[in-house]
């Protein structure tokens, strides 16, 4: 085969194949979008209230990320979507969190809620004071809120 005939085979190659790999592209950065959590906003964070056991033995598995400690009921703590603990940039930092009914509380945010392995990534993930000082049923499993920096 001569260098135009080549030339040709492999222009012929790449034009077959750009579509597919412009769609490969885009699957690939929607993917990885998911992990990332909406941006927050000063005025109040949309979020979904989700119920975590912080203590020794709880469903939240081990110590908490920023301090390696547990804590036990009644400590109002949460767990933030990966993007809003940002590496532990919010550790310690106290959120207000605010019902649709109107009722809202204070936390400490203590933990991440790993996007990358299952959490959603719009997740405030709370322990059981959060849900009764809210006057949420914790049955309900997911109900929408919105929390802002303190």
């Amino acid at each position: 085969m001569n260098k135009i005939g080549v030339f040709m085979l492999l222009f012929g190659l790449t034009i077959t194949h750009l579509p597919s790999l412009a769609n490969a592209k885009r699957k690939s950065k929607d993917h990885h979008h998911h992990h990332h959590s909406p941006a927050y906003e000063p005025s109040g964070t949309h979020a979904i209230l989700t119920l975590n056991n912080f203590a020794r033995g709880g469903d939240g598995g081990g110590a908490s990320e920023c301090d390696g400690k547990f804590h036990p009921l009644p400590q109002r703590v949460v767990a933030l979507s990966s993007g809003w603990y940002s590496h532990g940039v919010r550790c310690g930092r106290m959120i207000k969190i605010k019902a649709r009914n109107g009722r809202s509380t204070v936390a400490k945010v203590v933990d991440e809620c790993d996007s990358r392995h299952g959490c959603k990534n719009n997740v405030v993930d709370a322990s059981e004071t959060v849900w009764k000082d809210l006057r949420l049923k914790t049955d309900d499993g997911e109900v929408p809120v919105t929390w802002i920096m303190l």
